[in-house]
């Protein structure tokens, strides 16, 4: 309970200085590995919500990293929205990134509406640190996803990873 405690403290420290800057070379389209990957690493910080955790209807959210590992100073997406209504579920959970819906952590958003029973995960990935950067920001750097009125939630982070 104390960690959830701080992560909803850190979310709430995100929102109030968080830059009005999008989140430039964090996840950005098309967001695909290059050919070339060298000792390039990533972080990925993520948020699952369980089947039923949309209504329908609209609805909007933006993701915030505080990372100075990464990034200088706190970043926040701009608003992204997406449609909840009766469709066909997906068999994988779908992720709500800064590029809107995917079913992939990478590349360019592909699904237009979900259906409320679909599982979703907040997704924001760090691609392109250094082995050292990667693993630090995995330990060190907080995220979260603001949502519709609801307090922000926080982003977990994942073990660095080669893409």
């Amino acid at each position: 309970m104390r960690r959830f405690t701080l992560l909803i403290a850190i979310a709430l420290l995100l929102a109030a200085c968080s830059s009005e800057e999008p989140l430039e070379g964090i996840d950005l389209p098309p967001a695909a590995v290059p050919d070339d990957v060298g000792e390039t690493w990533a972080v990925l910080f993520t948020h699952d919500f369980a089947p039923g955790s949309w209504d329908q209807g609209d609805h909007a959210y933006e993701l915030a990293l505080a990372c100075d590992v990464i990034v200088d100073e706190p970043v926040r997406s701009q608003p992204l929205t997406f449609t909840v209504a009766p469709a066909d579920l997906i068999d994988q959970p779908v992720y709500l990134r800064i590029v809107g819906l995917s079913v992939d952590l990478m590349g360019p958003p592909n699904v237009g509406m979900i259906d409320p029973r679909q599982p979703t995960t907040a997704a924001l990935t760090i691609i392109g640190a250094s082995e050292a950067d990667a693993k630090e920001a995995a330990q060190t750097c907080a995220g979260a996803i603001f949502y519709d009125d609801a307090e922000p939630l926080p982003l977990f982070p994942q073990p660095a990873f080669r893409p």
